[in-house]
């Protein structure tokens, strides 16, 4: 991380100028990367801002709420809020700018959560890999023909810090055991009282880290998991149907082309014909084929 801080400078900061060929969800207006930076921020925001910390610690409150900020990690600038933040001595920063108006879809989006606004970056070598990227893109002599490589490669950095792999918490590894066994045999029911004992837990101990692990109940996930293997079933395979259903757990052709259709709008056989691969060992487009038949 120091050798990369070292370095580190971006020779365009402002983004919004250029025309977009390509355009992306999360056009940025402006970059930077504030080194020891000492001041504290004490306002009210108009954009929505990504602040990386990259190294020291400081505190960040908003709605009368501290938080503390330990680097490597992420916190967020929303337009409307009032903000009070800072380093404990200094820290550095890089920050991603981003017109207010895309509040919403970074939400809906799961780029920001407004209940935690400050998050650890789990996987900081990621992380370091996509800067590297990122500042050799605003190196170009031209900035105006890599601004939307310059878009994405942004998005992909907030969202390294979104799917890294966290610490597991409380009970969490006793959820991912099951899931792990869920996965292995879809087609074998699952006995929720049964798993939460084996584990050494109440159900409601159980369906309650549960939700923190997957924010699904239990069952629900259960039927998403065996509908979407069943999907990748019927896109790779040439399995019959009645095969397919009993692979992922419905012991009734009928019942499980109802949750389907109902699931993703369509019938297991029309799935299929829209998304079926290519096979190895077969010629032609298989979709060809269902057009002729």
């Amino acid at each position: 991380m120091d050798t990369l801080l070292k370095n580190m400078d971006f020779p365009v900061k402002h983004w919004a100028a250029f025309s977009r060929h390509f355009p992306s969800p999360f056009p940025l207006l402006a970059m930077d990367f504030l080194p020891r930076k000492k001041d504290w921020v004490r306002r009210v925001f108009t954009t929505c801002s990504f602040s990386f910390i990259l190294k020291g610690r400081g505190t960040y409150m908003r709605d009368g709420k501290v938080r503390e900020v330990v680097a490597p990690c992420v916190l967020i600038e929303l337009p409307g809020d009032y903000l009070e933040y800072g380093p404990d001595g200094t820290w550095d920063e890089m920050y991603l700018t981003y017109a207010g108006e895309l509040t919403a879809r970074f939400e809906q989006c799961r780029f920001v959560n407004r209940e935690a606004p400050v998050w650890p970056i789990a996987n900081p070598a990621a992380v370091n890999a996509l800067i590297v990227e990122l500042k050799a893109l605003t190196q170009s002599p031209a900035p105006e023909t890599v601004v939307d490589r310059i878009d994405r490669a942004c998005e992909r950095l907030i969202l390294e810090t979104r799917v890294s792999t966290r610490e597991a918490g409380e009970g969490e590894h006793i959820i991912s055991a099951t899931l792990a066994e869920m996965r292995l045999n879809l087609a074998r029911p699952v006995d929720w009282e049964e798993a939460a004992a084996r584990n050494g837990v109440s159900v409601s101990t159980f369906r309650r880290r549960w939700l923190a692990v997957s924010k699904t109940p239990p069952g629900r996930y259960l039927k998403q998991l065996r509908i979407t293997e069943a999907c990748r079933l019927l896109a790779e395979t040439t399995r019959p149907i009645y095969e397919i259903a009993h692979m992922v757990g419905f012991v009734d052709e009928l019942y499980f082309s109802r949750r389907f259709h109902r699931e993703l709008g369509m019938a297991p056989r029309g799935y299929r014909d829209i998304h079926q691969v290519r096979l190895r060992g077969l010629e032609g487009d298989p979709r060809e084929r269902e057009v002729e038949s």
